[in-house]
């Protein structure tokens, strides 16, 4: 056992591919705006990123590869995934990208700033909630020495109350593997093995039927997986309120949700909820009373080095462009409280009014029928529900913009488009457009690979040139059949915003 996997349980074991969508800086810039923070960067050509905790290193180099002026360092402590991303980097020529290896638990101010420049915009998902207390010292003192004045935070984190139901499931889980022999994958499937036969006897402490069947169906697709998630003594969901009170040490403010809808008290809680959640005392963090009625185990919240108020008055200039075949387009978003969605009348101008191109808030704002609606109604209806989604730049018709694309993508499904299938993870192509990534499937990656290499978008050409075995022909008509599904839902959305 090395050093690092005693104090952090897992840190020999490979993670999952896994894109955050949630750091486009367009889904970031909008989030904020909701929430009334201000955030313009001065030059959206010229941000520096940093990845805490990066991975296998998707997510950096999707936002290398669209943002050609950005600087990007992912931050790992596994060799091997600084290794895998770093050759990654190089098959898609992203000089803008550094990897680098380096253990938390061993940072101060002094030596984050000797490792690394001031940055914009720090990623820190999946990271907090399962460290011990000396790596989370390790983050507040890079943060604190790092962030620029205005710069941004986004964490993603084990919540409570929403996590407090697997409490016991995870000290069960971490005990059952104790000692077993063999790789974590065979120890994962141990893991299971003992939940399946706990579930089937009948236990009082194991979590929601829901909740159990979506860690067993993660942890039948990915055994590994569950080592990160379940197999160490650090697994610990925090409260928002007590996040936020070790970021202050950083001089870090809460700026909003990155998912607009789950901040919306209106929108999640029925009417004699938000009565209750009014009466509580004032001196009650807001957030606490709120997570209160919300069932949600993970959350994923910006932070703000000196937070100004003022977003949603620049709200109304966002763009917004379809991500998808208006025809197909459903505009329900699921909440606490029930299905949102928009009457019909509604829904039909906003996608008339976009088929057409990109539009800005207020001209959607504009449309006739929209009185009884506000800007943030339209924007989290259109990008919760993935209808269509906010630009940070104009789409590029550059030529050398789109071969980094296709480079990138190419290298990106080279390496994870298989597993990324086999395990539903998610994905992205890269789009200038978003500063990020469209988000999508390992199969759509593959797709949009073929069709930046020249195959025409045509599902039967599609099918036998995506297919492991051409001639095994059920295989290859179950694919065409996939394809054909998915040229007609992106086809238009991938050409209107450059991605093929």
């Amino acid at each position: 056992m090395t050093h690092a996997t005693a104090r952090y349980g897992a840190a020999d074991v490979r993670y999952i591919v896994d894109f955050d969508p949630y750091a486009s800086p367009a889904r970031l810039h909008l989030a904020l705006a909701i929430a009334d923070t201000e955030w313009e960067p001065r030059d959206r050509d010229r941000l520096t990123v940093l990845d805490i905790g990066c991975g296998r290193g998707t997510t950096a180099l999707l936002l290398a590869a669209a943002n050609p002026g950005w600087d990007v360092i992912g931050l790992d402590l596994q060799p091997a995934h600084v290794t895998e991303a770093r050759e990654i980097a190089a098959e898609a020529g992203l000089s803008n990208l550094r990897v680098i290896e380096a253990d938390l638990a061993e940072f101060d101010e002094a030596r984050a700033a000797r490792l690394l420049p001031e940055v914009d915009i720090v990623i820190c998902r999946g990271v907090w909630t399962w460290v011990p207390d000396v790596v989370r010292q390790g983050i507040v003192a890079l943060l604190k020495s790092r962030v620029r004045p205005g710069g941004l935070v986004l964490m993603g984190y084990n919540a409570l109350p929403g996590f407090s139901v697997a409490i016991v499931l995870q000290r069960l889980l971490h005990e059952a593997v104790r000692g077993v022999p063999g790789t974590e994958a065979e120890r994962g499937r141990h893991a299971l093995a003992v939940l399946q036969q706990l579930r089937e006897l009948g236990s009082p402490y194991l979590p929601p039927p829901k909740v159990l069947d979506g860690i067993i169906g993660l942890g039948n697709v990915s055994p590994a997986y569950m080592a990160h998630e379940w197999f160490t003594g650090f697994w610990r969901p925090v409260f928002h309120a007590d996040l936020a009170k070790d970021l202050a040490a950083a001089r870090l403010e809460f700026g909003g949700p990155a998912r607009a809808s789950t901040g919306m008290a209106e929108l999640q809680l029925r009417p004699q909820q938000q009565e209750m959640r009014n009466s509580l005392p004032e001196w009650m963090h807001p957030e606490t009373t709120y997570d209160l009625f919300l069932n949600r185990r993970f959350r994923t919240d910006i932070f703000v080095r000196g937070r100004r108020p003022g977003g949603r008055r620049r709200l109304g200039e966002i763009r917004f462009a379809m991500a998808g075949n208006p025809d197909h387009a459903t505009m329900r978003l699921p909440t606490q409280a029930g299905q949102a969605g928009l009457p019909e009348p509604q829904q039909r101008a906003l996608l008339e009014a976009l088929a057409q191109g990109p539009r800005t808030l207020a001209e959607l704002g504009a449309l006739p029928g929209m009185t009884d609606l506000t800007l943030p109604d339209i924007a989290v209806m259109l990008a919760d529900t993935s209808t269509a989604l906010p630009l940070w730049r104009d789409p590029s018709d550059d030529p050398a913009i789109a071969a980094r694309a296709a480079r990138c993508n190419a290298a990106l499904a080279r390496h994870f488009a298989v597993e990324a299938a086999a395990a539903n993870s998610p994905l992205g192509a890269v789009c200038h457009a978003f500063g990020s990534a469209f988000p999508l499937s390992g199969t759509n990656l593959a797709i949009v690979v073929a069709l930046q290499s020249g195959v025409p978008a045509d599902a039967d050409l599609l099918a036998r040139d995506l297919a492991p075995d051409p001639d095994d022909a059920p295989a290859v008509a179950a694919l065409r059949e996939e394809v054909n599904g998915t040229l007609a839902l992106y086809l238009g959305a991938w050409r209107a915003l450059g991605v093929v």
